[in-house]
């Protein structure tokens, strides 16, 4: 197996309000090695039966097209994330 596999993807949060057209405002620019992979969005929309769970916006590059579950936390994104982003 080579070193490179047993390196893990460094990925930073950064806070970004997103214009949803809903409540749901509060996101996270998802960068994982410098690059921006993904955007998360905080539900806040009444109506959603997880309110305060992270939803994947949107994908880019490797992440482009996939589907996500909803995440309880930041924490659980960020290993879905790591997850998806070696597999690729």
């Amino acid at each position: 197996m080579s070193k490179q596999g047993n390196v893990e993807t460094l990925v930073v949060l950064q806070p970004i309000a997103v214009d949803t057209g809903s409540p749901d405002r509060d996101g996270m620019l998802v960068i994982a090695n410098g690059l921006l992979t993904a955007v998360l969005v905080r539900l806040a929309e009444p109506e959603h039966d997880d309110v305060g769970s992270w939803f994947f916006e949107v994908g880019f590059g490797r992440l482009q097209g996939k589907r996500a579950p909803t995440f309880l936390s930041l924490e659980e994104a960020t290993r879905w994330l790591r997850r998806n982003l070696k597999a690729a």
